[in-house]
C-alpha cells in the first residue's frame, strides 16, 4: 500500500477513541460520586468519534484528489461541508467506488468483505437446510423415516452443500452479519466491564439487545452506504445528537426533550452505545474501501 501522511490516520479504527475514554476513566473508581461525569464523558467521546470520522473522509477525498486530477477538479467544485451528514458520507462512499472502478472495472463493493470468515454461518445454514429436508421426509412418509435413513440423507446433503458453497448473495449477507456481530463483540471487550457502561447500565443492556436485532440490516450495498433502517438511525439519532453536542444546543432550556418525546418508544434509540456502534460500522466500511482503493492503485503502479 502506498504510504502517505494521511494513511496511518485513516487506517486507525475509531474504536481506539472508545479505548482512550475507558483508559481516561480508569482511575476514578465506580462510586456514585462519578455519576455527574457520565454525560460529559459520553458526549465528549461521541464528538471525538464523529470528528475523527469526518476528518478521515476529508483525508480520503484529498488522497483521491492527489492521484486523480479530474476528481480533484470535481472535488474542489463540490461542497461536502463537514462530511457529517448522511448525504455527504454517501457521496464520498460513491466517489471511492467510482475511483476504484475507474482503475479496476471488475470491482464490486462486495469484495471489501472477502476476508470476513463466514464458515460458521455457512455451516449453520447447511444444518438448517438438512433439518428441514429431514423434517419434510418424515412428514411425507408419515413418520416412517428411520434414523438410519435420516443420517444417510444428512451425510449426502452435507457433502453436496459444502461442495456447492454459498451463492454470492448468501455470502454477502453473512459477511455483513458477521461484521456487525464482531463490532458488538469488540465494543463489549473495550467498554463492557468499565465505568463507561456502568453510568448507563440499562441503556447498555438495551443497546446489546437492539444491536443483536440489527445485524441483518443492509449496508455497503451497491452505491448505497446504509440501508433505509440504518440511514434513518444515523440521521435521526446519531447525527442529531452530534449536532446538539457540537453546537452546545443541549445547554438551552427550550431545546430539552419534551415529556412526550421521552415516553415515545423510539426514544430508546437515543442511546450513546448504539451511536458508537453505528459510527464504528461506518468507519469499518470506509477503512475497508480505502484499503481496497490503495491496493488497487498500487497494483497499477507496480505494472
Amino acid at each position: 500500500m502506498q504510504s502517505s501522511i494521511h494513511s496511518k490516520f485513516i487506517m486507525t479504527p475509531i474504536l481506539s477513541i472508545l479505548r482512550d475514554a475507558v483508559n481516561a476513566c480508569a482511575g476514578i473508581g465506580y462510586g456514585v460520586e462519578t455519576q455527574p461525569l457520565g454525560e460529559y464523558v459520553l458526549q465528549t467521546t461521541l464528538l471525538k468519534m464523529t470528528g475523527a470520522s469526518e476528518q478521515k473522509l476529508k483525508c480520503i477525498c484529498w488522497e483521491m484528489a492527489t492521484n486523480d486530477y479530474v476528481y480533484r477538479y470535481r472535488y474542489l467544485k463540490k461542497n461536502y461541508g463537514e462530511c457529517s451528514s448522511y448525504a455527504d458520507k454517501n457521496s464520498i462512499y460513491k466517489d471511492i467506488i467510482e475511483r476504484i472502478g475507474k482503475i479496476d472495472n471488475s470491482f464490486s463493493v462486495s469484495r471489501i468483505f472477502d476476508d470476513v470468515d463466514v464458515t460458521a454461518k455457512e455451516k449453520g445454514l447447511i444444518e438448517k437446510k438438512i433439518d428441514k429436508a429431514i423434517e419434510n421426509q418424515r412428514k411425507k412418509k408419515n413418520g416412517k423415516f428411520t434414523e438410519e435413513a435420516a443420517n444417510k440423507l444428512r451425510t449426502g446433503m452435507t457433502a453436496y452443500l459444502t461442495r456447492q458453497g454459498l451463492c454470492e448473495k448468501e455470502k454477502l449477507n453473512f459477511s455483513r452479519i458477521v461484521l456487525s456481530e464482531n463490532i458488538q463483540k469488540e465494543i463489549d471487550e473495550v467498554i463492557g466491564a468499565s465505568i463507561v457502561t456502568q453510568w448507563e447500565q440499562k441503556n447498555y443492556n438495551n443497546y446489546k439487545r437492539m444491536w443483536g436485532n440489527m445485524t441483518e440490516y443492509v449496508y455497503a450495498d451497491g452505491d448505497t452506504l446504509l440501508g433505509k433502517e440504518l440511514q434513518a438511525l444515523y440521521t435521526d439519532y446519531v447525527y442529531a445528537q452530534r449536532n446538539r453536542c457540537a453546537h452546545n444546543l443541549v445547554s438551552y432550556q427550550n431545546n430539552l426533550p419534551t415529556i412526550k418525546s421521552l415516553v415515545d418508544k423510539n426514544n430508546m434509540y437515543n442511546n450513546y452505545y448504539l451511536h458508537f456502534s453505528i459510527l464504528v460500522l461506518l468507519d469499518e466500511i470506509f477503512v475497508r474501501l480505502y484499503k481496497k482503493y490503495q491496493n488497487t492503485l498500487d497494483s497499477v503502479i507496480a505494472v
